[in-house]
This record gives C-alpha cells, structure tokens and sequence, in this order.
C-alpha cells in the first residue's frame, strides 16, 4: 500500500497541468447547547467553492488562473494524497458564553470555468462568473431545545471540479500544425514550439489585445489525432475545453501532414474532413459553432498549387478528395465556414495581422447576435406580462 501511494505521489508530482480534481468536503459539526440555562451551540463552518471577485483579481496584478494546478500545491501540498478541504466545528454553549460561536467557514478559490458534478457524474454548479460561490457541504446546526441541545453533524460528501477554459476562440487542429506558432505570434501567450508533433501538452491561453484596449482570449489546445473521439492521444482529454468557446478556428497545413510512421500522410483536405469527424464524433453540436479555417504554411514550396487542389475539394463537398478517408470517419455534413484565411504563421507577419483582425470582426458579431437574442427574448417575457393597471381576468 505504501509502494502504491509513493508512486501516485510521484504521478501527481510529474503532471503539468491539471483540469480535473475530485476532492472531499467536510463541514463543521453544530457545538452543544446547555439545557440548564438554554444556551445555544454555535454552528458549524460550512466549505464554499468561490470564483474572486474581479476586483480582486486586478488587485492582484497578475492574470486570474486557468487550471487547478496552482490551487492542489497550496491546498493539498501539505498530503497530496488526501484531497479533503474541512471547516471547523461549532463550538460549545458554556457559562462564560452562552451562545457557542460559529465554526470557522472555509473557503476554495478556483478560476472560472469550473464545473462542480457528484461521483455520480451529476451536475452541482457552473461557476462561470466572478464572484460566484457554492456551499459544496453546509455546516450543522448548533444544539437547541429543537435538537435536545445537541449539535448536529456537518455535511460530507466528495465532489470533483471539472475545468472547461473560459476563451473566445478555440483553435483547432491535427499536431504541427502551427497553432502555437500563431498563438505566440498573434497574443501575449509563450507555447513551447518546436518542429515536431506533440509539443503542446497542455492547453494555453493567449491574449489578443487590439489598440482600442478590447481583449479577446484565444486557447490553443494539444493536437487532435485520428481516434481521439476513443480517447486516443491527448485529444478527448482537451475536447471539453472547446465547449465553452464562442468560435472555433480551424488551422490546416496546406502541406498536409503524417503523424508517424504508423499512419497514412494526409492531404490539407483530408485532415479537414478527419478533424472534423474527430469533433462530430466527440460532441455534435460543437460544429454548430461558428467556425473560421486558417491555410497555414503558405510560404512553402508549390503551396499555391496544393492550395488549389484544397479549394477545390472543398468546392466539391466531399465529391472529391475523399478516397483515403477510412469507412465511418466521413462527417455528416462539410462545415460552412464564416471566413477562409491564409497565413503563414512563423514567416509573415502582415497575414497574422490580418487574422487578427479578422478574428476580431467575427467575434463581435457574434457577441453583438447574442446581445439582440437577449433582448429579443427579454422584450418577449415583458410583452407577456399583464399590462399595468389592466384588471385581470
């Protein structure tokens, strides 16, 4: 048992980045009243799941945390191996004082974007907002007359926090194939590059700042391969990092690309189409997001040649382009894409300035539609209400 709980240890240790966390929760138990002078318990402290405020995270002067590795070192450093976050107990009526004062709360911080389920599998609470909070075990009540004086026992329960990164933009695509070259390129985040699959194992978040001090964040995630749907490689751990996107930014290698010797070389056009299955197979309704296609690594020898044999498959709509592609990995339908952009993401600056720009374009839109259905469905709800003033039936 010690040779098993040194080596999860050691695991745990080694990860980079974590996105899932089960932990336990246990709040205060009540104090005991005294019935001779009917002094009441305190009661318990409760455990509060809480996004900062957003006042707080400017304080601090340091972007607000996207991941839960930063929370288990400073929890759970102490024991690793015993996740438990507990409140204190009520305490006791006594002579000096007859009412027992409350056991102390205690408090979690996590980042937006964390989803609170039951072991279940159940959902508890989306704390997408700052400021939001869940009593995720409520601390019991202090002995009275009610309870005979006694204290009652505090809530238990295991819990697991589920991260899905809160970001404008999702990016896209099979390994190598530039979307950490342009997220390095285009924001403030610093991925580790390298001219091999696979070098992003864990997701970034980037920020494209515009000079009239509108923000958009962009998350890179680690390369989707063909079978990710099945949970191969590193893709269907990620996937649930796209849900929560507004768009999703397709980039494709004009050159095509093969992930090993292991596996058939792909044309632009095919990794499209299997990048698409990939997402279809994980979650349908993601592919009716809003979708924008990158073509990089134009500056690459006959690109404009192989640009065109991608254009038209894509013209075709799965006519064509399609004979390599494995039975049961062709989507349902071609997705239509707002916006088709070519770039070469480490040579030419000007086409990633122009997928700034573009980017932006499209999220306001978007932004600016959601903001018309809701009004749209707030005006609805107030024409519904009975006039005022207007007798009613």
């Amino acid at each position: 048992m010690v040779q098993l709980s040194n080596k999860l240890l050691t695991n745990r240790k080694k990860q980079l980045w974590i996105d899932s966390l089960r932990i336990y929760c246990k709040a205060g138990s009540g104090g005991n009243g005294t019935p001779k002078y009917g002094g009441l318990g305190g009661p318990g402290g409760s455990v509060t799941i809480k996004v900062a405020s957003e006042e707080k995270v400017r304080k601090k002067k340091k972007a607000e945390p996207t991941n839960l590795t930063e929370l288990f070192k400073h929890t759970f450093k102490s024991d690793p191996l015993k996740q438990r976050v507990e409140a204190s107990h009520g305490k006791h009526s006594s002579k000096t004082r007859l009412n027992g004062e409350k056991g102390e709360n205690k408090e979690l911080i996590v980042p937006r974007g964390v989803t609170i389920v039951d072991d279940r599998g159940n959902l508890l609470y989306d704390l997408n907002d700052f400021g939001q909070e869940y009593k995720a075990a409520i601390g019991g009540a202090g002995g009275s007359e009610i309870t005979n004086f006694i204290g009652l026992p505090g809530q238990k329960r295991h819990i697991r926090m589920d991260l899905k990164l809160l970001a404008d933009i999702g990016l896209v695509g099979f390994p190598n194939a530039g979307k950490s070259t342009l997220l390095d390129a285009i924001s403030n985040a610093r991925p580790k590059i390298a001219s091999y699959p696979f070098t992003t194992i864990k997701p970034n978040l980037g920020h494209l700042s515009y000079p009239d001090l509108r923000v958009i964040t962009m998350a890179d995630l680690p390369g989707l391969i063909e079978g990710s749907h099945k949970n191969l490689g590193m893709g269907h751990k990620f996937l649930k990092h796209v849900e929560r996107t507004k768009l999703l930014f397709f980039i494709i290698d004009v050159n095509g690309f093969r992930l090993g010797p292991e596996y058939p070389f792909r044309t632009a056009y095919e990794n499209l189409v299997l990048l698409t299955k990939e997402l279809e197979l994980y979650n349908p309704d993601l592919l009716k997001k809003s979708c924008v296609l990158a073509v990089n690594k134009m500056d690459t020898e006959n690109a404009k040649e192989k640009l065109e044999e991608f254009e038209s498959c894509l013209q075709s709509n799965m006519e064509k382009g399609i004979e390599n592609i494995p039975e049961g990995m062709l989507p349902n339908q071609q997705i239509e894409f707002k916006d088709i952009l070519l770039m070469s993401a480490k040579e030419d600056a000007k086409s990633v300035q122009n997928v700034k720009e573009k980017l932006r374009i499209h999220i306001d839109e978007i932004y600016q539609a959601d903001e018309q259905e809701k009004i749209k469905e707030l005006t609805t709800e107030i024409d519904a209400l009975p006039q005022y003033g207007q007798s009613q039936p």
